[in-house]
């Protein structure tokens, strides 16, 4: 066992930099996925600055962190910069949610842990740091779409479009639709969405069928994602008849990944989680009143999860696989519970007739 290293005083700003190079190590390693890392840097970026960025690391105690705490939960949401943020009744709700708090308090605990193991703090603040409890989901809750609320959900924008004469800036039906497909088909993550590039999109070599190749998912992994033919069709629609091309004023790189891009923008930029995640709020609020509920993009991954096991009749061992989980466990968690289609096992089964 190694012995522990001598104390070396270190300053807050100086720690978050050096611990920096440790999350770009475990992407590297693929312990850690891009979009994870970014958001620590996010976090410990203004957690350096509540913190003091001059004041020692060693010096920190839990009452500083849980004040920064406190700060960072009446924060502005930083996915809302052109739209309000509502509450679930629709009343404005101003502040960070419980899963940003969550994951901001773990960013700065993985900071002081690594600091302690470097011997750049004598004691480690955080287990003193009250935990945020984000509610589990109530049982029977659901967080997926019914398949005929998810049929409305991929039909909007062509009835949206049918309703009335678009302007130019408005032209995306088929990308959006295109995008509404893809996540409630085979319910890929938002980040693998946007990081898609046309090239990804292919034929696979033993069975023919179109896939869309995830070059890197969570935890580094990439995997095979099957296409619908309905799907395969109008992504060449898009690419041949609505796809802006890249703005002649960006820079050659920026030029040359959006010229790669499978999706992108009105502006012919490549798509951001935050772009995907406006589009479906604006598809759900034009469903039929009768059939619209507010969902998430990762709402969609869990329709696309849930229809794949109860519908299609796939086993949970393929979902997992379609979904990109390294065990088959988590794929249980994405899988919303349904009375009826336990009854319908029970009348399926041989020892029940």
């Amino acid at each position: 066992m190694a012995a522990p290293k001598p104390f070396t005083p270190i300053s807050v700003a100086e720690a978050v930099h050096r611990y920096r190079d440790t999350l770009h190590l475990r992407v590297a390693t693929g312990a850690m996925s891009p979009a994870t890392r970014d958001a620590y840097v996010r976090d410990l970026t203004e957690a350096a600055t509540l913190l003091g960025l001059d004041k020692a690391l060693d010096d920190v105690e839990a009452e500083d962190v849980e004040y920064a705490l406190v700060r960072i939960a009446n924060a502005p949401d930083r996915r809302y910069t052109r739209t309000r943020k509502a509450g679930p009744g629709g009343e404005p709700a101003p502040g960070r949610g419980l899963q940003a708090r969550a994951r901001w308090t773990a960013a700065v605990r993985g900071l002081f842990a690594w600091a302690a193991e470097q011997g750049y703090v004598r004691a480690d603040p955080m287990p003193h740091v009250s935990r945020v409890r984000v509610p589990t989901r109530a049982v029977g809750a659901r967080l997926g779409l019914t398949v005929e609320q998810a049929q409305a959900l991929q039909e909007t924008p062509a009835v949206a479009a049918s309703r009335s004469e678009l302007r130019a800036d408005q032209r995306l039906t088929i990308r959006d639709e295109v995008i509404l497909r893809l996540l409630t088909e085979t319910g890929p993550r938002v980040a693998e969405v946007c990081a898609a590039n046309l090239d990804d999109v292919r034929q696979h070599e033993l069975t023919g069928m179109p896939v869309l190749r995830i070059r890197a998912g969570k935890g580094g992994r990439s995997r095979d994602v099957p296409l619908s033919q309905t799907l395969v069709s109008m992504l060449e629609q898009y690419q041949q008849h609505e796809r802006p091309a890249p703005p002649a004023g960006d820079a050659e790189a920026d030029r040359s990944d959006a010229a790669r891009a499978l999706l992108v923008t009105i502006r012919g930029r490549r798509m951001t989680a935050r772009d995907v995640q406006r589009m479906v709020e604006r598809r759900v609020k034009q469903m039929p009143a009768q059939l619209r509920r507010a969902v998430t993009p990762h709402g969609l991954r869990h329709t696309a999860a849930t229809v794949l096991l109860r519908q299609a009749g796939a086993d949970v061992g393929t979902v997992a696989d379609i979904l990109g989980h390294a065990d088959v466990g988590t794929t249980s968690v994405y899988l919303d519970p349904s009375a009826t289609a336990a009854a319908q096992a029970l009348q399926r089964s041989p020892l029940a007739q």
